[in-house]
């Protein structure tokens, strides 16, 4: 009776939670259709009041199973409306993006791995919907300076103003729920808005909805329970790519979609696994100095298909503490890089390297293990 009693209450939450978003399509709608709102707003509306309606699971929801089935229902509801040319206000952008589809997933990602703690479910969560809606706003209305990243576009004004308010949205999280005391707060703000911000910067085709929280949430759920020991790592790391990409930017020639990715991998190289995850990287990056064509810059995509596997053993590393992930990870590393001299051209074409990549670090920890 009891588990039957959890499981009625998590349904009629998870149905409270579904029912509520599904009123902010219909308000979407009809601000779409009857009023001739551009889509890109009515996609932020619909962005921010579904980032404030999620905020109430872990209130109205303990099983993480049920939050992942309410994600799979409206993604399934999301692709029914695309399938059928309904939810304009959602899908009628002309850009290619699948952040409709991220969103439900970064939600039940985020709330498994916070197991209930409401602090690093909201306020990822709420980076992801306020944040990233400011700094669409401000980079359409205001965005002066822009950059490539690779088949997108980004303006330094709206990163600044998703810094801004990531930076705000955690220490004030954290002074609300007394989870943190000044000044490891005011640390653990700074360090949460630059990463995230950073990899807001680079995200492509939507996948910030999914890469903000998550990433949110890492900073935050180490940082918290690890403290200072965790954040002297983070800034380390942050300072070691800081100088490091200064010292050598126009040697490189990176671009600022280059220079913002190999600060991500830097930092998070050190942060997650220490010095010896992050050498690897660094003699890859010191080989590129010595061998590349000088009048090539170090752009993103040559930088994401040369590094994405190895991105991700690192992160399977922070996760499990699996030292035998290491000489994968050299794999992953080598394989990719080697790949990647190739340059392709679009995004569609770079999956080839790192899916290689990962399928010879998988080989070798299978036959290490």
């Amino acid at each position: 009776m009891n588990w039957q009693s959890e499981l009625g209450s998590d349904l009629l939450g998870a149905a409270f939670v579904a029912s509520s978003v599904v009123l902010i399509f219909v308000v979407c709608e009809f601000i779409y259709g009857r009023r001739g709102a551009d889509v890109e707003y009515t996609r932020k509306i619909s962005h921010l009041g579904g980032g404030f309606v999620v905020l109430a699971l872990p209130w109205c929801v303990s099983s993480p199973w049920v939050v992942w089935g309410l994600a799979c229902a409206m993604g399934g509801f999301l692709y029914v409306g695309r399938r059928f040319g309904r939810l304009r206000s959602i899908h009628g952008v002309k850009r290619t993006t699948h952040g409709a589809y991220f969103y439900p997933l970064a939600v039940a990602l985020v709330f498994h791995l916070s197991d209930g703690n409401p602090v690093l479910f909201c306020l990822p969560i709420v980076i992801m919907a306020v944040a990233d809606t400011g700094a669409a706003l401000m980079g359409k209305e205001s965005g002066a300076t822009r950059y490539r990243v690779i088949d997108g576009e980004r303006s330094l004004e709206g990163s600044a103003a998703f810094f801004g308010l990531s930076f705000a949205i955690v220490l004030l999280g954290l002074a609300l729920a007394e989870a943190s005391h000044w000044p490891d707060a005011l640390l653990v703000a700074m360090v949460v808005a630059i990463m995230t911000t950073a990899v807001e910067a680079i995200s492509l085709r939507g996948s910030d909805n999914v890469l903000i929280p998550y990433v949110g949430w890492l900073v935050l759920e180490r940082s918290l329970r690890l403290g200072l020991n965790e954040l002297s790592a983070w800034m380390v790391g942050m300072l070691t790519a800081l100088v490091l990409l200064v010292a050598t930017y126009h040697r490189a020639r990176l671009t600022i979609a280059g220079a913002v990715a190999s600060f991500v991998l830097i930092s998070f190289a050190y942060a997650l696994a220490g010095p010896m995850w992050l050498l690897p990287l660094i003699g890859l990056y010191g080989l590129h100095l010595v061998v590349s064509n000088p009048s090539r810059p170090l752009d993103y995509d040559l930088i994401l298909p040369a590094t994405a596997a190895s991105l991700l053993v690192l992160l399977l590393y922070a996760h499990t503490q699996f030292a035998s992930l290491y000489l994968p990870y050299l794999i992953t590393v080598a394989i990719g890089a080697g790949l990647a001299v190739y340059r392709p051209r679009s995004l569609d074409s770079m999956s080839a390297a790192p899916a290689l990549a990962l399928l010879g670090g998988g080989i070798c920890w299978i036959a290490i293990t």
